[in-house]
């Protein structure tokens, strides 16, 4: 086994005893040489899977990149297995690729191997410091998440039954969170969707159709959502739901504000009082979506302010 003097000089930490190692390369070929015992089989997802940022983000990497990081290194690890190698996972030096790769890599260890938060984050503490993920402003960042924040959020999810990868639907997921097919994620499953607010009329912007209240009501129907709930101004006919038997109840609050505690009181009454699933969208679906969707997480999940805030951003 390879002491921590040696990963260092190597750039190379061993995970699995023997059969797993993660590498942080500046070249590809600089694993030549090595310190790993056997032939391996190496791969790296840093132009596979690839972050899609807002403004200054950079990661966490999605359920659905998690999903097939997970099933690819589960099958090179088998195969590896059934050849007598070893599987080396490897990423550049790249600031920002290298924390996604760690949440990655720390994902398939409690997802797959059964491992808790602190051991899966331990051999990984080798390549510390990790750039910690930012918010998606444009401006300076007053809050981080770090890559054991994102793994310890992985447990938690696991543990409330939200994370089976014997079951995702990964073709649906990569098709609902589109833009153009409604920008729509389930972040609580079976009662918590968000999606980006329906305009008024149909429209091209930046070449992307713009969804109505009437483009959502059949996939609503079939996913059992009964209510919407709008946190951002009228710019629809509450009607073009209601018409259809879909609730609608509106709590405006400021874009970039945190919500009036009777806004926060008024949305868990709404969703504890719904017995089916709900929608809940401000305009882009994310930011006073994510708070209020949080504030339930964290009362009925017992989830913490860290691993809420990785939750409603992975799903």
């Amino acid at each position: 086994m390879m002491g921590y003097k040696d990963q260092e000089r190597s750039g190379v930490c061993e995970v699995i005893k023997g059969r797993l190692y993660f590498a942080i390369l500046q070249r590809p070929e600089d694993l030549k040489g090595s310190w790993l015992p056997r032939p391996a089989l190496c791969f790296s997802t840093d132009n596979e899977l690839v972050y899609e940022p807002f403004f200054q983000d950079f990661g966490p990497l999605n359920i659905a990149c998690t999903y097939r990081f997970c099933w690819k290194l589960k099958g090179l690890l088998i195969d590896a297995e059934a050849q007598g190698r070893c599987v080396c996972y490897c990423c550049s030096i790249d600031p920002k690729k290298k924390p996604n790769a760690a949440v990655l890599l720390g994902a398939y260890l409690v997802l797959f191997e059964d491992w808790d938060a602190d051991a899966a984050y331990l051999p990984l503490a080798s390549f510390e410091p990790y750039l910690p993920f930012r918010d998606p402003t444009s401006g300076i960042s007053t809050y981080h998440l770090s890559v054991l924040d994102c793994i310890r959020a992985m447990v938690k999810g696991k543990k409330v039954g939200w994370i089976d990868f014997s079951s995702f639907n990964l073709q649906d997921y990569e098709y609902f969170e589109q833009v153009e097919n409604g920008d729509l994620n389930w972040i609580v499953p079976n009662k918590l969707v968000a999606f980006s607010g329906p305009a008024a009329r149909r429209s091209k912007v930046y070449g992307y159709r713009t969804l109505v209240p009437e483009d959502y009501v059949e996939y609503f129907k079939r996913a059992g959502i009964t209510v919407v709930i709008r946190l951002n101004k009228k710019l629809y006919d509450r009607r073009r739901f209601t018409d259809h038997g879909i609730g609608h109840h509106d709590l405006y609050f400021p874009d970039g504000s945190c919500p009036p505690e009777r806004i926060v009181h008024r949305f868990l009454e709404i969703v504890e009082e719904t017995p089916g699933a709900l929608a809940v969208h401000c305009k882009a679906g994310l930011g006073r979506t994510g708070v209020l969707i949080g504030c339930f997480i964290m009362k009925h999940y017992k989830f913490i302010a860290n691993e809420c805030r990785l939750w409603v951003t992975y799903a």
